[in-house]
């Protein structure tokens, strides 16, 4: 099994979201896609729910009623604060009992509005689930692959100075890669698209070719910069690290190729990346690793 490090960017920026709106029950776009799916079971549940709900704090307050009862006559000392306190545990469950239709209701209000918020919420972040869904899809593919093999996820890194293209005439201040592979036969950078047979032909959204064109440039000059990162030194001379850009489509896959991108079905993906030649030792491997992660942008 590949050794992966680092979690899927739409999966971290979903939790921050969810968190930052006070929705905490998801554990995992499985869980979103049960609420979503069973959402009017969960309206229809909304009454009962509530007054079982209503009528267990009415029994919580006689269980601490009693409670204290015991406790009365087994310290006189402390008859005065225990009379106190059942008096003050009786006048709670006496607002329960007289206004609990009222109570009744506004709960069931309070549970359907919130059950509304999250569902709006959800939707509204379909984007990021859509993106989160295929990219753990590319994981889960990769990790198949064997132990020699390496995955950064959501791979990010600041260039100071910024490294110039001059062939776009483009000063590179960052890069950002959904899936970085280090293996024995070079680097993949991999970017992962769910996209629909729409958005593939869709002219408003960003190139994902020129996208990863430009981070895997920025990337190149890095590795096989005067630094050797970790590769051992050849007779002949520094060895060239070479970098495989690869789009992965979820969902439809564009007819046309283009220059220097293979773009791939995810079910492809793995034969793909196994066609090419070692050219590295599993030591160079994972001294290339360990000089990446060192670079990473901090995940705070």
């Amino acid at each position: 099994m590949a050794v992966v490090f680092g979690k899927i960017q739409p999966l971290k920026k979903l939790r921050e979201t969810l968190t930052e709106r006070g929705i905490h029950r998801f554990n995992s776009i499985g869980e979103i896609n049960e609420f979503l799916k069973n959402y009017n079971d969960e309206l229809r549940e909304v009454p009962d729910k509530e007054r079982e709900k209503l009528d267990w704090d009415i029994q919580t307050f006689d269980v601490s009623i009693k409670a204290a009862e015991d406790l009365t006559t087994k310290n006189p000392v402390s008859k005065l604060y225990y009379y106190l306190k059942i008096r003050f545990l009786n006048n709670r469950k006496a607002v329960l009992v007289d206004n609990y239709g009222k109570i009744f209701v506004d709960r069931c209000r309070k549970s359907y509005q919130d059950l509304a918020f999250i569902k709006e919420t959800v939707e509204n972040l379909y984007t990021l689930i859509s993106g989160a869904v295929g990219e753990n899809a590319v994981v889960n593919e990769l990790r198949k692959l064997p132990d020699t093999y390496y995955l950064i996820n959501d791979f990010s890194l600041v260039f100071n100075p910024p490294i110039y293209n001059k062939n776009e005439n483009d000063r590179i201040v960052s890069i950002q890669i959904d899936h970085l592979l280090i293996s024995q036969s070079g680097i993949f950078a991999i970017e992962t698209k769910n996209w629909s047979s729409q958005s593939v032909l869709s002219l408003d959204l960003r190139s994902p070719v020129d996208q990863i064109r430009r981070s895997s440039y920025a990337l190149f000059v890095l590795l096989n910069s005067t630094s050797n990162f970790g590769v051992e030194h050849h007779h002949w001379g520094s060895k060239k690290i070479p970098i495989r850009n690869v789009i992965v489509m979820i969902n439809s896959v564009p007819k046309e190729e283009f220059k220097h991108v293979k773009i791939l079905p995810l079910s492809n993906l793995n034969s793909y990346i196994e066609y090419f030649e070692p050219i590295f030792s599993e030591s160079e491997v994972e001294n290339i690793f360990e000089h990446l992660i060192r670079d990473q942008i901090p995940d705070f």
